[in-house]
């Protein structure tokens, strides 16, 4: 009982012909014919009767027709799905961003994403640079968008921009009308970082703050949104990446330090690309549309 012969049943049942089924088919009468003779003698049972030029169903050929029709729309099903997977309109994705490029840069490109692929299963989840590298190493990503990730992780890493350091103010602070804010500047001030594993917090004790002495008063908050709204409450400085979507007119302003001028390079960390289906891939290819254009060199 292969599926061509059930697909000619099913279209003899549902034409009530084996002329007619064999002109939809496009086989010959005497294959049609063959091929529910097969059938009946592999079930042991008769499944048409014959009335002249057309044929009756038996009851057992009702009971198969009907679960025949099941199981061909099943298969038509799988094959569409497969042949969507294949193309990058089904399937799954799961991947992780760190904040604030995953609001303020991704979420746009994920929106259109999913709006050109419904069918797509989407999981996007928000993370430090850390956890991200260490989860795609094991599989439980398909690909992450965070900083560099450890060489001993293995991992494939593409960069797509440059963040710089800078510092949060509320516009009624004093700090706020400066062009640029050095450490010193600092001093004295309530300063907001980010959790130790968090790559700006690294950024800021390596290049800005390296010795550690506590010339202002840190307090460390898990969430650049948090960090923001208290700036906005006048409770200190924020040590955050600059964007432009994160300052709020009339109430917030970024700064960039003076010297040093930290940066950190975010990008796309993957295991291995032929692993990875191929709306991943897509995916990946929309989130590269957020690169920093190179340079245009002049023509001689």
């Amino acid at each position: 009982m292969d599926l061509r012969v059930l697909k000619t049943f099913e279209a003899c049942v549902r034409l009530g012909h084996f002329l007619k089924a064999a002109e939809e088919l496009q086989y010959a009468p005497s294959t049609v014919t063959l091929q529910i003779q097969r059938l009946e003698t592999d079930l042991g049972v008769t499944l048409f009767v014959r009335d002249g030029k057309r044929v009756i169903v038996t009851e057992a050929g009702r009971w198969l027709h009907h679960e025949a029709s099941a199981l061909l729309k099943l298969i038509g099903s799988m094959r569409q799905t497969v042949s969507d997977i294949a193309a990058g309109d089904n399937g799954s994705v799961r991947f992780a961003a760190i904040e604030p490029i995953a609001s303020q840069q991704l979420a746009t490109v994920i929106a259109d994403f999913c709006k050109n692929r419904p069918k797509v299963e989407l999981t996007m989840e928000v993370s430090g640079s850390r956890s991200i590298a260490e989860r795609v190493q094991a599989g439980e990503l398909d690909f992450g968008v965070c900083s560099a990730p450890s060489a001993n992780l293995l991992l494939e890493f593409e960069p797509l921009i440059e963040e710089r350091l800078g510092v949060l103010l509320n516009t009624n602070h004093p700090l706020a009308d400066r062009d640029s804010i050095t450490t010193d500047d600092l001093a004295g001030l309530t300063v907001l970082v980010k959790e130790s594993t968090c790559i700006y917090r690294e950024l800021w004790e390596m290049a800005v703050y390296p010795t550690g002495q506590n010339a202002f008063s840190c307090i460390e908050v898990g969430s650049i949104f948090v960090i923001q709204q208290m700036v906005k409450a006048q409770l200190g400085v924020g040590i955050v990446p600059i964007y432009n979507g994160l300052e709020q007119t009339g109430s917030l302003v970024i700064r960039p330090f003076a010297d040093p001028n930290p940066v950190v390079t975010i990008g796309i960390a993957y295991k291995n690309k032929n692993f990875l289906g191929k709306a991943a891939l897509l995916l990946m290819n929309a989130i590269r549309g957020i690169r920093e254009p190179k340079p245009t060199l002049p023509t001689a």
